[in-house]
Formats: C-alpha cells, structure tokens, sequence
C-alpha cells in the first residue's frame, strides 16, 4: 500500500520528504543554510514542473520554519527585569 501511494505522490514532494529526511541528520546552523538554498531551488522546480499548490505551499512553509528556527537559535535569552 505504501508503494502505491509513493507513486501517486507528487515528484517534487518526493524530494521535499528526502531533503527534510536527510536534514533531520545534520542539524547544524550552516545545513539549516543550505537546506534553505535547496528548497528555493525546489520551489522554482515545482513551478516550472506545474507542482500541485499544495506541493508548493509545503515547501514554502518548510523554508519559513528553518528560517524562523535558525532565528530563534541565534537570538539570546533575556533574562528577568
């Protein structure tokens, strides 16, 4: 059943499941960079291969998350009054 639905996926979500599988791997700063980079390349794929909305909403979002984690790691805590 998985096999079946692994075909019926979408091309580019395919490789947005392998990128964000590969970055749960290398959690580093400089991999959320360059998975960043990757999935502004995926994203002009999707578009030029016509990806379904929602493929594209999903790699968007994706991105948005990394951008606003890597953020949230650099900014320090403040402490209390």
């Amino acid at each position: 059943m998985v096999d079946q639905n692994r075909s019926l996926m979408c091309p580019v979500m395919r490789k947005l499941i392998t990128m964000i599988a590969r970055k749960s791997r290398s959690p580093g700063l400089h991999e959320h960079g360059q998975l960043i980079d990757q999935l502004t390349a995926l994203e002009v794929e999707g578009v030029a291969k016509d990806a379904p909305s929602r493929t594209l909403e999903a790699i968007r979002s994706t991105r948005l998350k990394l951008r606003v984690g890597s953020l949230i790691l650099k900014t320090p805590l403040r402490r209390g009054h």
